[in-house]
């Protein structure tokens, strides 16, 4: 070690010299204010002479503006979200805490004990928003897209030829918004018109419906047009907003046919929602209605509540603390399911 001039310095030269200097800056009146106070009081932060420091910590979290949104994966909750945006992206999601404030028609007030409204699921959504599998663009799949530039060619019976039903191997392509639009539009043309009146007919037969089945369409093709609404589109439509699409292909039928309101039927619309994933199977059995999410608040009325085929805590989290207050309450607990809850 040398200093400025090239003289070797020896340690005990250097640590001499280095404590020197030490001395000299804790000497210095400016440090010397900026330590003292601190030496003599029991919170050094109140003396701190700058916390501007503070302000890129809370900077993290201050968002340029918000929007309020619905939170729709696959528990049908339907949650209204709130989304913090900086410099154009969320960086968090959070409850709005609006849900008491709600009033129906008649001026009756939700409770403020429905808020907050969200989970863990809905807090994590905002991976899905920017996760490396998100759909960026319109996209269908290749073998589909053969069958319909192909003039959606059929088998004698109907069906569609085999070396286009590859789901599950095919790769998606990607098309504009306008082509996506039309492939959609002129696959459900095709369908109802392929299985409109006599044709339809013998096509079903030969495929081995049931002639009660086949009678049932009455000669409308619009009726095989089967319309199942899967978690992605009611999230986007809620519960009904797909079969009442499935109704206004009555309009379609008309066409095809030619007959007027009173004659023309829709598509079918295929119910998932009361008979598959977490829900109660005999909650519409008994109730006469599909699965609703606010009966749920009537649980701190009961005595006895049986969770059956149902995970409660796990797939209704936004509810799950009516469940817990109703057991604070004496309520007792059965659970019939395959795991514990």
């Amino acid at each position: 070690m040398s200093d400025l001039s090239g003289k070797k310095l020896s340690r005990r030269e250097f640590l001499k010299f280095s404590g020197a200097g030490a001395g000299l800056l804790l000497a210095g009146e400016p440090l010397f204010a900026l330590l003292a106070p601190a030496a003599n009081t029991d919170n050094p932060l109140d003396y701190y002479p700058s916390r501007d420091w503070e302000k890129i910590y809370r900077d993290l979290v201050n968002a340029d503006s918000s929007f309020t949104f619905l939170c729709a994966p696959n528990d049908t909750h339907n949650c209204l979200l709130k989304a913090y945006v900086k410099n154009g992206v969320c960086i968090y999601l959070g409850p709005t805490y609006g849900y008491g404030k709600a009033t129906d028609i008649y001026g009756n007030q939700a409770s403020h004990r429905w808020d907050p409204r969200c989970c863990q699921k809905g807090l994590a959504m905002i991976r899905k928003i920017y996760g490396p599998r998100r759909v960026k663009y319109p996209a269908v799949r290749k073998g589909f897209k053969e069958w319909v530039d192909a003039g959606f060619p059929r088998e004698s019976d109907g069906k569609v030829p085999a070396k286009y039903l590859n789901r599950g191997k095919d790769p998606f392509v990607k098309v504009s918004w306008d082509d996506a639009f039309s492939i959609v539009a002129r696959a459900m043309d095709n369908i109802a018109r392929t299985y409109t009146g006599d044709q339809g007919r013998d096509f079903l037969v030969k495929q081995g419906y049931d002639p009660a089945v086949i009678e049932a369409t009455g000669g409308a093709g619009t009726q095989v047009v089967k319309f199942r609404g899967g978690m992605p589109l009611l999230g986007a439509t809620r519960v009904m907003g797909l079969y009442r699409f499935a109704n206004s292909l009555a309009l379609l039928d008309s066409k095809i046919r030619d007959v007027g309101p009173q004659k023309a039927i829709g598509a079918r619309g295929w119910d998932n929602y009361s008979w598959h994933t977490d829900l109660p199977p005999g909650h519409t059995m008994v109730c006469g209605h599909q699965t609703i999410d606010f009966d749920l608040a009537t649980a701190e009325n009961a005595n006895l509540i049986i969770c059956w085929g149902m995970n409660w805590i796990s797939t209704k989290m936004p509810d799950g603390h009516w469940l817990t207050e109703a057991r604070l309450k004496g309520a007792k607990v059965v659970t019939v399911a395959c795991e514990y809850q």
